[in-house]
């Protein structure tokens, strides 16, 4: 059965994808995208997972960056519509603000995409992340390297 979204879930569905297309795009770089990651979906699973009061404030983070655009942008639209690199610059501005709950802001929204975007196999690959022993319980595929503590040849 198809479960209907409300107002407020569709929002913060906006606010999520507007910002992580903002802060992961496409790029010339090598780094994995906010496509390759699954940003959206893997975000939205994690809410699911999370104790209700941890979930409501995600969310209506996510619902306050989407529909507080026009007063704090200062222009006419919703956060998801304005154009990427707008978006990435408001981000950039509100983490670097002076205005404490601005900065608070931009630094939930880096924090939460960052926690998703790092538990990616593709962005581990990407920094190098490997384990040096296996871990059987995780459900995160990292690479084991088991040799990595060990000194290099000829080094004391």
């Amino acid at each position: 059965m198809i479960q209907r979204r409300g107002f407020l879930e569709r929002r913060a569905q906006d606010g999520l994808s507007a910002v992580v297309e903002a802060l992961y795009p496409e790029n010339d770089y090598g780094a994995p995208d906010y496509r390759t990651t699954e940003m959206v979906p893997r975000t939205l699973e994690y809410l699911r997972e999370l104790p209700e009061a941890q979930r409501r404030l995600l969310t209506l983070l996510f619902v306050f960056v989407e529909l507080s655009a026009p007063l704090l942008v200062l222009g006419f639209r919703r956060f998801s519509k304005l154009p990427v690199a707008k978006r990435e610059a408001v981000v950039r501005a509100w983490r670097r603000s002076k205005i404490p709950p601005l900065r608070l802001v931009g630094d939930a929204l880096k924090a939460t995409t960052t926690l998703i975007y790092m538990s990616h196999p593709a962005a581990l690959a990407h920094v190098g992340m490997f384990s040096a022993c296996d871990r059987p319980g995780d459900a995160l595929a990292v690479p084991v390297r088991r040799d990595a503590l060990r000194p290099a040849q000829g080094s004391t």
